[in-house]
Order: C-alpha cells, then structure tokens, then sequence
C-alpha cells in the first residue's frame, strides 16, 4: 500500500461518496479547523493502483516537538477487512513516525447498535466485535464504551428518519412533546431562519453552552459551509406581541367560562353527583385562570420591554449528502419554561423533510436511560428522544500510539478540550 498526499479536490470527490462520510471529513471542516489553530493535511491509500481509502488529519504539537494527529470521525476506509487495516495502520506509522507523532485519534462512525429511546436494542452489528478485536490486533487502544461526552465527539447520537410523510410523523411524537410544542406557539415561540449571517448574535448563544469554542470558529464554520448552502442559522425568538394578544385571548375565554360555572355552584338545584362535578370544574377552572393571569401579567411586561420580540435561542445545522445534523443549540435558562427546544426540533424535522433530507442528527445523547440517574442531561434525553428518534451507538474512540513516552505526557497533562 501507498499513502499519497491529496489535494482538497482529491479528497472531497472521494469523501463525499464513503460510506462513513460525515462533515467533519471535508475540506469545508479542514479550513474550519484553522480558525481554531490546528493544521491539517489529506491523504490517500493506494492498492493496486486504485484509492481505497481518505482520511483529514487535525494535528497540533503540544509537548516539546511532538504532535499529536487526529482523524475526526475516522479514516473513510473499510474496517471490516483485516488486510486494509493492517495496511493503513503500519503505513501511517511508518509515515508519521518520522515526522514527531506521537499518536493517531480516531473515532469512526460504525454503529454497533440501534436503540429505542427506552435503551432497548433493536440492531446490533453482527461485525462490530470483529472490527473491535481486529483494531485492537493492529494496537489500537479503544477508549471504552462511555456513556456520557468523554470523547471528542458523542458516542451515542440521536437520528430522526425523515423518510415517511409529516402527518406519519407527527402521529410518532410524544402527546406530552406535542402539548408542549402547543403551548409554546401559543406563547409566540417562532423559529427564524437568519438571513445576515449574524454571527455575533449566535455566539451570544453557543458561548453558554460551549465556552471553549471562539466566535471566530462559529465565524469559520459559515464561511466554509455556506459556500455550498450547507449551513442554516435559526434564532429563537418570542414574539412579544402574539404571546400578549393569546395570553388576553386565552384568560379572557377562561374568564367568561369561570363565571358560568360560579353561576351554576349557586344553583342549589343541583345536587348529588353533578353537584361534585361541578364543583370540580370550577376548581379546575380557577387553576387555569391563575394560570394565565400570572402569565397575562408576565406577557405585558415583556411586551412592554420589547414590544416586537426577544430572542432567547440560537442554533445551527449543517446539511451533508442526504441529511442533516444540529451542531448545536442553546437557550437563556430563564426562557427555558417556554420549551424552546422541542419547537426548535419540530421545526426542523418539517423544514428538512420538505426539503428533501432524508434524517435529521439530533446529535449527543446520553446513553443511560434511567431518567432518576441522568441529572442535568434527563432534560436533552427528553427532548430529542420524544421525536421517536433512534439512538445510533458508535463504537467509540481508539488512540493509536506511536511514541509511548510522548503519549503518556498527553495523557498526564491534556485533556479532550486540548484539541
């Protein structure tokens, strides 16, 4: 086997074709990365004459002269031919031992499972243990089977098939996700496609959640991918105005239908069964209109404050081959009683179906599905596995070492953030 530098070019026509292709395999992602100080460089395995194999290395010296290189989400090679991998591997040793490696970083995405989002298995791969003993024959350290984000990448991921029609897959969410989705467009939740490029707007968001990342990586990743109209930025907004007008609309209904049950309590007339039944309805009836009086009085204030809307979320996708995945998305915490996340997902599973895609990656979820044990994380879990999403189980992360002194002084001094 040969390994041969590629051109951007070179590597994209074959990338795009794989089996394994994600996004993070692109140029788009290699040019990307540089915003973020990593270099980067493509190459190919040759056999016979013919490219059976690409990868994108990241790489980035952290300790005197030595590097560390890192594939993300692995070589687009085929894993479950022993010959192949043999081949890659002491290839790429030979290589970049000369050049100060350390180590190789990779985390294919080989599905070694399909789940529910009870957990229970509905595909596993008759290959997986093959793959798994024949990576590890050629010395690759696997890094377990974490549950949670220990990896560069999330191990487990939620995918929603868009393949059937809207109202198949509507019938599919949760009633619970579907009541909340109804209240929040009550209280004039609306998901906005942006048109600007408003990267400082999203940053204000994406921070909150992923402090280690800098605006000008977010700044990066729409210069690359938007020349191919393969980014999409929403921002989440409340419409001030609306949320006013229903919460009026809503209090106003409850109000007329408050007083005619507190009519009828006062018709001594009624008795027995009809009577408790009445009287239930009417405290049910005075719940509601607390409810909403309280939200009333909330709606007016914020309107008052930003009389058209305010922003509370951002978000952003990128569409790769036939589908398309949420990179990330993120929320005041004191909005988060308006749901923001489940309409944000509802209205992306119907822009991408009408669009033609064919799934839709919600991305990282946990993988320990009881809810007592899931802390912080039970509210994702929630929300992404109500769209009757599977969770696809990756087989996680391998370092391949090729100076061990120099890859225990990373393991000792720098954790996944060093990338």
């Amino acid at each position: 086997m040969k390994i041969v530098a590629l051109t951007k070019e070179e590597f994209d026509a074959f990338a795009y074709k794989h089996k394994y292709s994600t996004y993070y395999q692109t140029s788009a992602y290699a040019e990307t990365s540089r915003y973020e100080g990593l270099n980067t460089f493509y190459i190919g395995f040759v056999e016979h004459g013919s490219l059976i194999g690409v990868t994108l290395f990241l790489h980035k010296t952290y300790y005197l002269f030595y590097k560390y290189a890192y594939a993300p989400r692995g070589f687009l090679i085929d894993y479950t031919d022993p010959k192949v991998i043999r081949n890659v591997t002491m290839g790429l040793i030979k290589l970049l031992k000369k050049q100060h490696y350390a180590f190789i970083k990779i985390d294919p995405p080989i599905i070694c499972s399909e789940r529910d989002r009870h957990g229970n298995i509905i595909y596993f791969s008759n290959t997986i243990n093959f793959i798994l003993d024949t990576l590890r024959t050629n010395k690759y350290i696997h890094q377990g089977f974490n549950k949670y984000f220990e990896n560069y990448k999330p191990r487990l991921v939620a995918f929603v098939n868009l393949k059937d029609d809207i109202k198949t897959l509507y019938s599919r969410v949760d009633l619970e996700t579907k009541n909340k989705i109804d209240k929040s467009v009550e209280a004039g939740l609306e998901i906005i496609l942006d048109q600007t490029a408003n990267i400082d707007q999203l940053y204000k968001f994406t921070s909150l959640k992923n402090k280690n990342r800098r605006k000008r990586y977010y700044q990066g990743l729409y210069n690359n991918f938007s020349k191919n109209n393969a980014i999409d930025i929403f921002f989440v907004n409340i419409n001030t105005n609306r949320y006013l007008n229903n919460m009026k609309e809503i209090y106003d209904k409850e109000l007329i239908n408050n007083e005619n049950l507190a009519a009828q309590v006062q018709d001594m007339s009624i008795t027995g069964k009809n009577r408790q039944i009445l009287v239930n309805d009417k405290m049910s009836s005075d719940n509601v209109l607390n409810f909403y009086k309280n939200e009333l009085v909330y709606a007016t204030k914020l309107s008052k404050t930003n009389p058209d809307y305010i922003t509370i979320g951002a978000a952003f996708t990128i569409k790769h081959n036939n589908g398309v995945e949420l990179i990330i998305d993120s929320y005041y915490d004191e909005y988060l009683k308006f749901n923001p996340r489940y309409v944000l997902i509802w209205e992306l599973i119907k822009k991408y179906k009408s669009e033609g895609f064919m799934y839709l990656n919600l991305n990282g979820v946990v993988g320990d599905f009881n809810r007592e044990d899931l802390g912080k994380y039970a509210t994702l879990n929630d929300a992404k596995l109500s769209f009757n999403a599977t969770i696809m189980e990756y087989i996680g992360e391998f370092d391949l070492v090729i100076n061990e002194n120099a890859y225990a002084k990373y393991k000792e001094k720098f954790s996944k953030s060093s990338k």
